[in-house]
């Protein structure tokens, strides 16, 4: 019997860990050294430093810093369990790491045990870690920007236009409609009716396309027209959920909808600009560092002074710096084999592994189940809240997916792919809480929504028969046959055919 090739050795797994979280703790450490002393400094006319008085009270820089770095490490190290737990269970990892940032909040461990949250948030680095969180949001949403293939959108047929609207516009005409029932317990105080509406309807909207593009991987439906479909679909109403949200945004701000009007063709020009022009500046800037040989480092600095200037120039317009860290990656996509693409890579491989978890980690400091289950309307608001969600964008998907020609199961598939929310969802809802369009109160429902409508995605396939993971089983075509090849193969003509209405 013939053995099967070995695999040539490489280096211990544990050096691509180990070596980035070195790296990235002494990096971090530096800035986090330079952040405190900047917060520590006297305000001027204070009693503090060359002003003659003693010097204001408080925790030695680097203590600070050491503290940030202690917190970075317990919250790292915990994201990483809950990963590895989440990935055994069969869900993805950052539902793991969502999960261990609720755990480690008020609703359970800090509720059971105060003191741990000293060593996972502690109160004396809450400016420093919160600077972090900040950090690795938008540059979380910068990787997503890169990750956004909008020539897939343009390729799409009528069949994903059709289903990319339906999965769109009926949860979110739902969320309005629901937004009468749930104001009084979920707006933020003194908001308006029309700009609440207006983001819990994309809040019932959204779905999350980086985690949805890792259960696509996971459920062995990568190159099947299912998955294909699916991301297509969350591509675009990805768009259609951030023009949602900033509109929402600047009725806020602005205080009208007839006033948010400026702000919100403001952005949009912006936006055209940014993309129309900034694309070629950015192809010829990368094809002149090819040329010069440009190091990593220089390459990472015009990464991140392009994704935190675009930021704060959309933050001063008044909708929120996570839309101009959005822009900032599509004008970068993701090409593999190129110089740029490996610092992204790298980049975001630190982001995700250090930073997005602290990021989720303040999210649970700020969620406290126990305020909720207590109380009888925001448990019925909540239900409410819940409901809308799964079934507007279920059957708004599978209904008009059936309607435009895919057998019915197709159909709920995709509905049930398109229904995940994840890590983009609590990033909306943290946006609404920031900007008071949501209370407290709402901002916990909703997260737990966010959750649920994420795990309940690996169960429903598996319960439709549509999950076959790599190696495990046939990969289903779309007619309900079963491929002979135990991994995904690439869709056939015949498949495609069967993908485009009857």
């Amino acid at each position: 019997m013939t053995q099967p090739p070995s695999r040539p050795a490489g280096p211990p797994a544990w050096r691509g860990i180990v070596y980035p979280l070195l790296i990235s703790a002494a990096a971090l450490g530096v800035l986090a050294a330079a952040l405190a002393f900047g917060l520590g400094a006297p305000e001027p006319g204070g009693t503090g430093g060359a002003g003659g008085g003693p010097p204001v009270e408080g925790p030695h820089v680097a203590e600070t810093v050491l503290r940030v770095v202690l917190a970075l490490a317990a919250v790292a190290a915990a994201a990483t369990a809950g990963g590895l737990v989440a990935r055994k269970l069969g869900q993805p990892p950052v539902i793991g790491e969502i999960a261990t940032g609720l755990l480690l909040g008020p609703s359970f461990l800090a509720g059971i045990l105060p003191g741990s949250t000293e060593l996972f948030y502690p109160e004396a680095a809450k400016p420093l870690l919160g600077v972090l969180a900040q950090v690795g949001l938008i540059l979380f949403m910068f990787a997503v920007g890169s990750e956004f293939d909008a020539s897939q959108v343009r390729r799409s047929g009528r069949v994903v236009g059709a289903v990319s609207q339906g999965s769109m516009i009926i949860p979110f005409v739902l969320g309005v409609l629901s937004a009468a029932l749930v104001y009084r317990e979920f707006a933020g105080g003194g908001i308006g009716f029309v700009p609440f509406a207006i983001f819990l309807g994309t809040a019932m909207s959204i779905t999350a396309f980086p985690v949805l593009a890792r259960i696509v991987q996971e459920s062995g439906l990568a190159r099947h027209p299912l998955g294909t479909m699916a991301m297509t679909c969350a591509a675009a109403c990805d768009v259609i959920a951030w023009c949602a949200l900033a509109t929402a945004m600047a009725v806020a701000t602005a205080g009208s909808v007839w006033g948010a009007g400026g702000t919100v063709l403001l952005a949009a020009a912006f936006a055209a600009l940014v993309l129309i022009a900034g694309r070629p500046l950015v192809r010829a800037a990368d094809r002149w560092a090819d040329r010069t040989g440009v190091s990593s480092a220089v390459r990472l600095l015009a990464l991140l002074l392009l994704a935190f200037s675009l930021a704060w120039v959309t933050d001063l317009m008044g909708v929120h710096s996570i839309f101009g860290a959005f822009l900032a990656g599509m004008l970068v996509p993701h090409r593999p084999g190129t110089a740029l693409t490996a610092v992204q890579t790298r980049l975001d491989s630190v982001n995700r592994r250090l930073l997005l978890p602290l990021f989720f980690v303040s999210v649970g400091m700020t969620v406290d189940l126990t305020q909720v289950t207590g109380h009888a309307g925001l448990l019925l608001a909540g239900t409410v809240a819940v409901v809308t969600a799964v079934v507007g964008k279920l059957a708004g998907t599978a209904v008009t997916a059936r309607t435009a020609g895919l057998p019915w199961r197709m159909s709920l598939g995709l509905g049930v792919l398109l229904n995940a929310r994840g890590v983009t969802e609590i990033v909306v809802l943290r946006a609404g809480l920031d900007a008071g369009l949501i209370n407290q109160n709402a901002f916990t429902v909703l997260v737990v929504m966010a959750v649920l409508t994420t795990v309940m995605t690996g169960p429903a396939l598996r319960l439709l028969k549509l999950s076959h993971p790599p190696g495990t089983g046939p990969v289903p075509a779309p007619d309900g046959t079963a491929s002979p090849s135990a991994t995904p193969a690439k869709e056939t003509p015949a498949q495609e055919k069967e993908m485009e209405p009857a």
